[in-house]
């Protein structure tokens, strides 16, 4: 016996046009962000400006979004959403340290491919003074993808007896990860090019690997640092000379 209180699907189209109507002037929105963060900078990004490209008034960016920095939150969501990419291949390597470092330049490879989008938009929400690491909040599969790889790496690697059981493996994987949480904003600011920022992270994780590896082990590390070591002075002496 049909309920002749219940709706049929036709009463439902109204709100779910509206719906639909609203989801994609939020979208224009961010997408038009996106375009006048990459164009000019956080100092391009104004709600005035912001509503003449996306072709609304200020008083529905508003409505739709909220203020000038909860729209920037709202497009680091969905920029992070948006630019999911594969984590490296780091499966391949048998030594679980080499496995944590292809991971760990995987992470870097990512952020720097979208540096044209990263930049930018992780200087204006630092300015916002609400500043959420990248990766910390809502990160994309790409970030969780890797972050994963490098925990099943250590996990292996202090059971095979490579790495010391000194400290939690939460601790351990903190430390890794700080090496690019503070280069990245020397890098979103311009302080450090491409591959300054490449090279001061990865030393910082062999650095931290070292501090915990066993004795058979750390001549591995020492050699990447020396390699490391060798690149920095290579990229400096090239920016010393004159043109």
């Amino acid at each position: 016996m049909t309920n002749p209180e219940a709706k049929s699907p036709k009463d439902n189209r109204p709100a779910g046009r509206r719906e639909a109507n609203v989801a994609a002037r939020r979208q224009r929105i961010l997408e038009s962000a996106r375009v006048l963060l990459q164009e000019a900078g956080p100092e391009g990004l104004s709600m005035r400006k912001l509503a003449r490209q996306a072709g609304l008034s200020v008083t529905t960016l508003y409505n739709l979004l909220g203020s000038r920095e909860a729209i920037l939150q709202a497009l680091i969501k969905d920029s992070q959403q948006r630019l999911e990419a594969p984590a490296a291949d780091a499966g391949r390597a048998r030594d679980p340290l080499r496995r944590a470092a292809r991971a760990m330049e995987g992470i870097l490879r990512y952020i720097i491919d979208n540096g044209d989008l990263l930049r930018p938009l992780i200087a204006a929400d630092f300015r916002t003074g609400s500043w959420t690491k990248l990766g910390q909040q809502d990160e994309g599969e790409h970030f969780r993808s890797s972050k994963v790889a490098i925990r099943a790496a250590l996990t292996e690697a202090l059971d095979d007896g490579q790495l010391r059981n000194v400290v939690g493996l939460t601790f351990l994987e903190v430390q890794l990860h700080v090496g690019w949480e503070l280069a990245l904003d020397l890098w979103a600011f311009g302080v450090l090019d491409d591959e300054a920022f490449r090279l001061r992270t990865l030393s910082g994780f062999y650095v931290t690997l070292l501090a915990f590896a066993e004795p058979h082990v750390r001549p591995g590390i020492e050699k990447e640092l020396r390699r490391l070591e060798r690149r920095h002075s290579s990229v400096g002496a090239r920016r010393k000379r004159p043109e």
